[in-house]
């Protein structure tokens, strides 16, 4: 196993692990817990859910 294949498995859990925290990353990060920090966490643990999907497979 290579080191794409492991930062693309890194990046799935992490991408993962921000979609499922996402309410105390948006406490913790942005001071509050409204829609826009949700859709600014949403949006960057969605990308890395692809981007490691597709690393961590060669899809």
């Amino acid at each position: 196993m290579g080191i794409v294949e492991l930062i693309g498995i890194v990046e799935l859990i992490v991408g993962i692990l921000i979609n499922v925290f996402i309410g105390t990353l948006g406490q913790a990060i942005f001071r509050k817990d409204d829609r826009t920090s949700r859709v600014i966490l949403r949006v960057i643990g969605v990308s890395l859910i692809i981007n490691g999907i597709s690393r961590a497979f060669h899809v």
